[in-house]
């Protein structure tokens, strides 16, 4: 039986969730439960097809059930149970939820919800709580990623937005002055980003 590794020690996997009605709609979603569109639903399907030669041995999403419906699949695919990890949730938007992208600055911090620090300071404490089997699958959102990849590999991703269902590897660093890099599991050099 493997043995369970901390997330921040190996190789691991990120998918963002599919194409939910908000994003659809170019509206802060944040922790409002919204729902996968069409889209979306076959977004987490594809998602498999690019970590499906993988040896993923433990998957964890956000309870939010864009999240947890893009997981399903994957979980499936590998035989797995999902594991629910509520501190990896969506940014709380406040104010800003169910309104338009475009209306506000996602630096700064929206009346009744997180600082973009506040946020990445949860989303980094939950993960290192994170233990599992290699090679670790979390999925989650785009917020979350942005939390990781500036944490991990020391780039400022505010304004970026992961494509959805597009499975990252987070590659450890060769030595203690490097830092970590992540890349489109299976297209390494395509961007990973949504064009603005």
């Amino acid at each position: 039986m493997a043995e369970k590794i901390p997330l921040f020690s190996s190789k691991f996997f990120f998918i963002r969730h599919g194409e939910s009605v908000a994003n659809a709609a170019h509206q802060f979603a944040g922790q409002i439960d919204v729902e996968l569109t069409e889209k979306g639903r076959q977004d987490a399907v594809d998602a498999v097809k690019w970590i499906k030669d993988e040896d993923i041995g433990s998957v964890f999403s956000s309870p939010l059930q864009r999240v947890w419906k893009t997981a399903e699949p994957a979980a499936e695919a590998f035989g797995l149970d999902i594991l629910s990890v509520p501190g990896i949730m969506e940014r709380s938007y406040g104010e800003w939820e169910g309104k338009p992208i475009a209306d506000y600055d996602r630096g700064g911090k929206p009346p009744g919800g997180e600082s973009p620090a506040e946020f990445n300071s949860r989303i980094i404490a939950a993960c290192e709580e994170i233990q599992g089997k290699q090679s670790i699958l979390i999925v989650a959102h785009s917020g979350t990623f942005r939390a990781l990849r500036g944490h991990l590999c020391g780039i400022d991703t505010t304004y970026d937005v992961l494509k959805n269902g597009r499975p990252v590897v987070f590659i450890p660093p060769q030595s203690v002055n490097q830092k970590w890099t992540c890349q489109l599991a299976g297209a390494p050099d395509e961007n990973m980003f949504i064009g603005q």
